[in-house]
């Protein structure tokens, strides 16, 4: 995995927490330990996306699910719209 140095500013207490992580050796550096949360919020954000678009998907294959969604995004214009 190739790596980029960048300049981050963090709340202390995330500071400090990473730096407790650090001394338990459960993380090897700061710098480790943020850039394995990011890449955690990737993967959850990723499998988040895919769950998302499966129950579109799902909700696509029924009819009726298909036609309260189109009522309920009709009553959502009409009342942001007057």
């Amino acid at each position: 995995m190739s790596t980029k140095p960048i300049t981050i500013t963090v709340d202390e207490a995330a500071h400090a927490y990473a730096q407790q992580q650090v001394q338990a050796g459960r993380a090897r550096s700061v710098s480790s330990f943020f850039n394995q949360a990011a890449l955690h919020q990737m993967e959850e954000d990723r499998r988040a996306d895919l769950a998302w678009q499966e129950a579109v998907e799902r909700a696509h294959q029924d009819p009726a699910v298909t036609h309260r969604a189109q009522r309920r995004a009709a009553k959502a214009r009409e009342l942001l719209n007057g």
